[in-house]
């Protein structure tokens, strides 16, 4: 009789224990990243009342005639692998896993917890942090990457080394058009003046001034540039203490370009020194111009020059200072400056565990490695297939309709039980009454 009055007890217990599970799962729908739970039962130690015979030469085989002592909880497993839905935010640090990983969080620099939670921000250090309790966002500075196993750091975004972006020096420019041989502009003493911007090593701009003759002689196939002038951002003028001229030689046939400065390929290298010391030097290529007479009556030069090469590479950038911050789909994070540029200067790292299902659930959206869990495995999000993607956030993985439905079987599990213990009860009191 007693045996059936500890199983309604265990049977109570466990359902008791089942009905907390649920009613975290549903406190926790609206969770950022939240994994629900769910309990699993299994019976406890049997009785035997009667043992099991083996055949005998006149008898057949008896099982063994055992009672149950009711049931136990035997796991509350994480349903951790099922992805919650998107959630948009339009945060740019709002950060979303598509994939088995978890982002690596550090509340000191030093211990590794580990979250589905993407919600990050700017700290007042410049560092990348979580939202709701300000731990660090773990990943690898610089323009390397992660590699597997790396070591892994806060990620320190804005800096005073990030805040800005040093200035490189404009290496190439080109002229491009048609030298009119009949153009009479060239006659004078400065012949055709033109104007080129460039950067210099320091990041600033510097304006060269060019003059193009006929060279000081009666052929009509050969020019001189030289330059003129050497110009700052303030207006100061520059003095250049080395050879700027360049002679040009055409065919007289043709008008194709024959020699720019003693080079046949009609690149010509340009150095500065003294006060223009911080330009170049400056790679010119004339090959792309031409020297024959117009068809028009004026007889005018469409000769113009730019800065970089023909194909747009080598035009150097002035100083930038950092304009805003982007999440690339791998996790590389990108600096954006003034001047145009964008560079690489961290990435978010993974990580990824044997039996995911094994974390240990520490508060916070955080999970900590265990025994069952294995070692994390840092990585590059996209090793594995996965991605991240910015301006949103995973959802709980909860599902109402299962949470409630559980509920259900849960109550009528716990009710029926509570019948168990007061059937129980009633044929103790019969008993009790035979006494009479």
């Amino acid at each position: 009789m007693l045996r059936s009055l500890w199983s309604g007890v265990s049977g109570l217990t466990t359902h008791q224990m089942e009905m907390d599970v649920i009613g975290n799962n549903i406190a926790n729908v609206n969770t950022t990243a939240y994994k629900s739970q769910a309990t699993g039962f299994s019976d406890v130690l049997y009785q035997t009342v009667k043992n099991g015979t083996g055949a005998g030469d006149n008898v057949a085989t008896t099982n063994a005639a055992q009672v149950g002592l009711g049931s136990k909880v035997s796991s509350i497993y994480t349903n951790i692998t099922k992805s919650g839905s998107m959630q948009t935010t339009g945060n740019a640090f709002d950060m979303m896993i598509t994939g088995d990983s978890f982002f690596v969080i550090s509340p000191d620099n030093q211990t590794r917890n580990f979250s589905r939670d993407g919600a990050f921000t700017i700290d007042a250090q410049g560092s990348l942090v979580t939202q709701n309790n300000g731990y660090y966002v773990m990943g690898v500075m610089g323009e390397d990457g992660i590699r597997p196993g790396a070591n892994v750091t806060r990620l320190d975004l804005i800096t005073d080394a990030t805040k800005t972006i040093g200035g490189t020096a404009t290496s190439a420019s080109y002229f491009r058009g048609n030298i009119d041989s009949l153009d009479g502009s060239f006659d004078e003493a400065d012949g055709k003046s033109m104007r080129l911007e460039v950067f210099g090593n320091d990041g600033r701009t510097y304006t060269l001034k060019f003059n193009l003759t006929d060279g000081g002689d009666n052929a009509d196939n050969t020019y001189l540039l030289s330059l003129s002038t050497v110009q700052d951002d303030e207006g100061n003028l520059l003095q250049n203490t080395t050879d700027t001229n360049i002679n040009l030689v055409y065919d007289k046939s043709s008008g194709k370009l024959i020699d720019a400065g003693g080079s046949d390929n009609g690149i010509v290298t340009m150095t500065f020194g003294g006060g223009a010391s911080m330009i170049g030097p400056l790679n010119i290529d004339f090959s792309n111009t031409t020297n024959y007479a117009g068809t028009t009556a004026s007889h005018n030069s469409t000769l113009y020059l730019y800065k970089g090469d023909v194909r747009g590479l080598n035009v150097g950038y002035a100083n930038g200072t950092m304009t805003g911050l982007s999440v690339t789909d791998n996790g590389s994070v990108f600096a954006k400056y003034s001047n145009g540029q964008t560079v690489k200067i961290a990435q978010i790292a993974v990580a990824e565990f044997n039996n995911a299902m094994g974390l240990e659930k520490v508060g916070d959206n955080l999970y900590a490695e265990s025994l069952n869990s294995g070692e994390a495995q840092i990585m590059d999000v996209t090793a594995d297939g996965g991605y991240m993607t910015s301006g949103v956030l995973e959802s709980s993985n909860v599902d109402l309709s299962k949470e409630f439905t559980d509920m259900i079987t849960t109550q009528r599990g716990f009710q029926a039980n509570s019948r168990v213990i007061t059937t129980s009860d009633e044929m103790l009191q019969t008993l009790r009454g035979l006494k009479r």
